[in-house]
């Protein structure tokens, strides 16, 4: 029997008919441990645990408290017909999060469309391309505990934002490719909404553009990144950006 497990936005867990849901779970701190123990699938110490959930400011009676945020959370992850003990072990100063056979993970799976999806173009198929791209953005652009601030959560949620900007990327390249303007119009304001200095997204965009027969916003979009480039970083875009700006009018 396998689990599906969901970090990014709503967490939910489901093992056959079984669904543990966030509310289920030991309050912020156990879904965060939570969190912390299924994204790496190794065994992780509990000294680096306690400093990434506490971020430097564990209580006095942190070893008690982890303790009993595990047995609660064990407790809570029983509910899917499996064994809490056996999924979170606690052995040689290291805890650990037991994967069951056919485990699936919303984070990896995120990463694992996006890499296909790109392998698919590259192998001309477009239509399997956007299928896998738009699974990957669909998980990639949900939030990673939100209001939770610590190191390892900006390192995961980077990612996130690398695959989502990925993600987009790739299905405004097939709707452009299938000459469908103004979906690689409207996704590629997107892209350029989340990616704001990213010169090949707003290069896209603007060709997106003018081939919707809009030359019009394709110069508002090229102003206005030539401006916030300045404002925000003291710098140009590239010859090459305008090069390519250029050539596609």
């Amino acid at each position: 029997m396998g689990l599906e497990v969901r970090l990014l936005g709503d967490i939910r867990l489901v093992s056959g008919g079984s669904v543990v849901s966030a509310s289920d779970l030991p309050g912020p701190i156990g879904r965060h441990l939570l969190v912390r123990l299924v994204i790496d699938p190794f065994p992780i110490g509990r000294d680096r645990l306690v400093d990434d959930i506490w971020g430097g400011k564990a209580p006095r009676s942190v070893d008690s408290v982890l303790n009993a945020t595990l047995s609660r959370l064990r407790s809570a992850l029983s509910a899917l017909d499996l064994d809490g003990r056996e999924l979170i072990s606690s052995a040689a100063g290291s805890v650990n999060f037991n994967r069951p056979q056919d485990t699936v993970v919303d984070v990896e799976l995120a990463h694992h469309h996006i890499d296909f999806a790109l392998r698919d173009l590259r192998a001309g198929d477009r239509r399997e391309a956007a299928r896998r791209a738009s699974i990957s953005y669909s998980i990639a652009r949900r939030p990673l505990l939100t209001g939770i601030e610590r190191d390892w959560l900006d390192i995961e949620r980077d990612r996130m934002y690398h695959v989502e900007r990925r993600s987009l990327g790739l299905l405004a390249e097939v709707a452009f490719s299938s000459s469908d303007f103004d979906m690689a119009v409207q996704l590629g304001r997107e892209l350029v909404r989340i990616a704001p200095y990213d010169e090949r997204a707003h290069r896209n965009l603007i060709g997106a553009l003018r081939s919707a027969g809009n030359p019009s916003g394709a110069v508002k979009v090229e102003r206005d990144f030539v401006a916030r480039l300045d404002a925000d970083l003291g710098v140009e875009p590239s010859a090459e950006f305008f090069g390519a700006v250029a050539a596609s009018g």
